[in-house]
């Protein structure tokens, strides 16, 4: 019996690839292991390089760092929800006859049930004059906090602005800002008073409206000091005057009108309600030639006058957003308008 001879193997078949081992179940697990573990260092590392970036100059970031100012500083609230024109603390206000603006602002508390009366009595004396008696009611003693007549417990930011100009002083990222603000917990008697809108405008702040310096401290914008800011921006002025890099005239003016945040924005002339001009320096007030000599002190956009010498009025001037208009008060009361005459 004749053996056939075994077919020769064909040269493509001698070619094929030996398949490689399959990965075991070990060694796929430590691949998929390390592939997680790089997934989480590079989330982790964007997370931290979030975490660690200043926060951005925001309507949003602006609004929390006011209203963490306005919940965490009471006597900045008091200052804009809170009147102190009258010695509310008193059960009883006298008022002489011909003062018809404060009896005019006791009428309207009474219609808004905080006072009683008024009852007219005379003053007796040698030289008897004719006075309004004002009582103090229950719900008037229930919104004083202490001496001053409150409208609600607090403020939130509604509106604000300022972040769009953010500027370098000092190495450090500071901003003006303006914000608009609604009451919050308002007192019942003044939700429900026909004169809301008339003890609103009596408020210091009579339009909720404030200017505050910011600055971006560790890395979250907040409300800081104006008085140091303003030192700061004067301090940096005094050295880029000294630096021979500096050119052009004027350059330390303009420097320190930019940084200028607690400066003094009467300066100029102003024409009175009855025709007459006022002129404000930074340390006095010149009417028909008469100086009189004062301390300028400025809050937002308030600014007050006190007189040098026993007897002056304290004269509180409330500017305009565009500082062309300003309302002026004597002892809590306005008294007038005040309109910028440009040279």
């Amino acid at each position: 019996m004749n053996t056939a001879p075994a077919p020769a193997s064909s040269p493509a078949a001698a070619q094929v690839p030996t398949p490689a081992p399959a990965l075991s179940g070990v060694k796929r697990r430590h691949l998929i292991l390390a592939g997680g573990v790089l997934a989480v260092v590079v989330v982790a590392g964007g997370a931290l390089a979030w975490l660690l970036a200043p926060e951005a100059a925001s309507a949003g970031s602006f609004s929390r760092a006011i209203d963490a100012h306005l919940a965490a500083d009471e006597a900045a609230r008091d200052k804009l929800l809170c009147l102190s024109n009258l010695p509310y603390q008193k059960e009883e206000i006298r008022v002489a006859s011909y003062d018809s603006s404060t009896r005019q602002w006791l009428d309207a508390l009474v219609r808004s049930e905080l006072y009683t009366g008024p009852v007219e009595q005379s003053s007796g004396g040698w030289i008897a004059q004719s006075q309004f008696v004002y009582t103090l009611a229950a719900p008037g003693k229930a919104a004083l906090r202490g001496d001053k007549l409150c409208v609600a417990k607090g403020v939130k930011v509604a509106s604000v602005s300022g972040y769009e100009q953010v500027r370098e002083l000092g190495g450090q990222q500071v901003a003006m800002a303006t914000a608009k603000l609604a009451l919050t917990d308002e007192a019942a008697w003044l939700a429900k008073s026909a004169d809301r809108a008339l003890i609103l405008e009596r408020l210091p702040h009579g339009d909720l409206e404030v200017q505050l310096p910011l600055a971006l401290v560790d890395k979250q914008w907040q409300v800081t000091d104006r008085v140091q800011l303003n030192q700061a921006a004067m301090a940096m002025a005094a050295a880029i005057g000294q630096s021979p890099a500096v050119q052009g005239a004027g350059m330390l003016d303009k420097l320190k009108s930019v940084f200028s945040f607690g400066g003094h924005p009467l300066v100029g002339k102003w024409q009175a309600p009855r025709g007459n001009v006022l002129e404000f320096t930074r340390d006095s007030v010149i009417e028909n030639g008469k100086v009189t000599k004062g301390t300028f002190t400025t809050e937002g956009n308030v600014v007050t006058l006190a007189p040098e010498g026993a007897g002056g009025t304290v004269m509180r001037i409330s500017l305009s957003n565009n500082n062309n208009t300003a309302q002026v008060s004597l002892g809590g009361m306005r008294v007038g308008t005040l309109q910028r005459v440009r040279d």
